[in-house]
């Protein structure tokens, strides 16, 4: 069954995003938060522990190939969404990492603005399709540190290119005056956005952090065996990175997780083609 309707497809098309409900079971939700809390060593119910001294030098959490990051990667309903995005099942999914951003707490955490940037080479043509996501697993209000972007800019991108001077780079320009907006969502909410669009992490003016996990599918790459080794490398040995060329945590204490036959798909363990 289809997973964005005509309504959303057409939101898509014109602002460069859009939110799948329930993208993922509320179980799975749970699970892979209490599994950012047990990586990072904190109590979610203790909210000391969210501030660790030395301060942790960024929200981000290294953990990449753990059990229920894959469970949510390989949900039915959250791939076919990225296959309607991109007109075919044949996917790879990412080994995205997750992020705990605890509310501000000055002097301890002061973050004031969403630091929105582009994770792609922004001179790209908006015509050059490439796509990102987040997936909430904690409820997250506008001002909890939600998902922010330039709606729209995919559009516009390479007119507002051409106002800046020569010299110019765009990834130092004042983005958020470009019209940045807060996109709040419930846990299990997949938020999928065009790379053209400036984005980030808003600052957490709310009083309970806010716990995501990021996830992207592109066309399957199975014609390089080089790539399929690495990925299938990466899963097996718990490696770290979009291709798990780092040892992390998860190397010395993880365990490699369990696919399902849509999860051996998306990592390339076994082809979409025989």
């Amino acid at each position: 069954m289809p997973v964005l309707s005509a309504e959303n497809r057409a939101f898509w098309e014109e602002h460069g995003y859009v939110a799948v409900h329930d993208a993922v079971p509320p179980e799975n939700t749970k699970a892979a938060e209490d599994a950012v809390w047990n990586f990072l060593d904190m109590d979610a119910e203790n909210r000391e522990t969210w501030y660790p001294d030395p301060p942790r030098s960024s929200i981000m959490v290294e953990i990449y190939q753990h059990q229920t990051l894959w469970d949510n990667r390989q949900s039915p309903r959250l791939h076919q969404a990225f296959a309607e995005i991109w007109g075919t099942e044949e996917l790879w999914v990412s080994f995205d990492r997750a992020s705990m951003s605890p509310p501000n707490r000055p002097p301890k955490l002061n973050r004031t603005d969403a630091g929105l940037h582009w994770d792609r080479n922004p001179f790209n043509p908006p015509s050059n399709l490439g796509v990102q996501g987040v997936l909430y697993l904690t409820d997250t209000a506008a001002n909890q540190g939600a998902f922010t972007c330039v709606p729209g800019f995919h559009h516009k991108i390479e007119a507002w290119l051409e106002t800046l001077p020569k010299d110019a780079d765009p990834r130092r320009q004042d983005l958020e005056s470009l019209g940045a907006e807060p996109i709040p969502g419930k846990a299990g909410d997949l938020i999928i956005w065009h790379s053209s669009l400036p984005h980030g992490a808003g600052p957490n003016f709310a009083d309970q952090p806010r716990v995501v996990q990021y996830i992207t599918m592109f066309p399957a790459g199975e014609d390089s065996e080089e790539s399929r080794a690495k990925r299938i490398d990466a899963w097996r040995n718990r490696g770290a990175g979009f291709s798990g060329e780092r040892e992390e945590k998860e190397f010395t204490e993880g365990k490699t997780a369990k696919l399902t036959p849509l999860g051996r798909k998306l990592l390339g363990l076994e082809k979409w083609r025989s």
